[in-house]
């Protein structure tokens, strides 16, 4: 069997065939950053579309009068105004500190329970391996999604973690990791979709200073990149794998 043979019985997953959706993010704004034009594109189409923000935004500040518990209710505020101009079903924020002291067990299980409660068939998150990244939280974020898909499969496992009365996941469900220097799935974007990303990146007016206009431009820089590659003005790019992919499968799935 050949590589070409191997992956038309395991093909990558398509993201626009997502009918259920829950996008996880380590603070506010990552998921309008890494994903948005797609997350837009999603509710455009139907699509029951989540937002799970895993840290409570209440180190992201320079301000010399601010407050954690302040900036904390700024950002809940901003990531739900965000959420709705985008036309999100929810949006949700866990309390594990931002930049802060928490356990990854903790996170795990957290993020377990909101898949069971949601049961998306297509979960997006910050990719783990991404070589330049070093917030801890970023790595987190991406590690905590992926060990929680693989709990909220497991009846036992998810005793273990102390979820009880809850179905397990179906197995069918596919993981994209968006802010990725991998991407092998590639999701054609309009300029509108890209214009609705960063008018719900603006709403987050807390986190918005003199860089905002140079972390913009590499954003379309990027999605224009992207899009040359499957002749589109504007793309984004995720690493995406199927359940088949999600354990022990030993191939390089980036160069697919």
């Amino acid at each position: 069997m050949n590589f070409e043979t191997l992956m038309s019985l395991a093909p990558l997953p398509d993201p626009m065939k997502t009918k259920t959706a829950l996008f996880i993010g380590p603070h506010p704004d990552d998921i309008e950053y890494g994903s948005g034009a797609t997350a837009r594109k999603l509710v455009d189409s139907g699509a029951e579309v989540h937002f799970l923000i895993v840290t409570d935004g209440g180190s992201g500040s320079r301000d010399p009068e601010m407050t954690v518990e302040r900036l904390k209710e700024i950002r809940l505020r901003e990531s739900k105004d965000a959420a709705a101009f985008l036309g999100v079903h929810s949006v949700e924020i866990l309390p594990f500190p931002d930049g802060g002291i928490y356990q990854f067990h903790d996170m795990v299980k957290a993020i377990a329970e909101k898949m069971l409660a949601i049961r998306p068939d297509g979960v997006f998150t910050t990719d783990p391996l991404l070589s330049t990244e070093t917030h801890p939280d970023h790595l987190n974020c991406g590690r905590a999604t992926g060990a929680a898909l693989t709990v909220a499969k497991f009846r036992l496992s998810m005793e273990r973690y102390g979820i009880e009365g809850q179905e397990p996941l179906a197995s069918a469900v596919n993981l994209f990791y968006y802010f990725t220097d991998r991407p092998n799935v590639i999701v054609p974007v309009s300029k509108a979709d890209m214009e609705a990303k960063f008018n719900a990146v603006l709403r987050h007016e807390s986190q918005i200073d003199e860089t905002f206009e140079k972390i913009k431009l590499y954003f379309y820089y990027k999605a224009n990149t992207l899009g040359q590659k499957i002749g589109s003005l504007y793309a984004e790019g995720f690493y995406g794998l199927s359940p088949e992919h999600q354990h022990c499968f030993m191939e390089n799935l980036s160069k697919h």
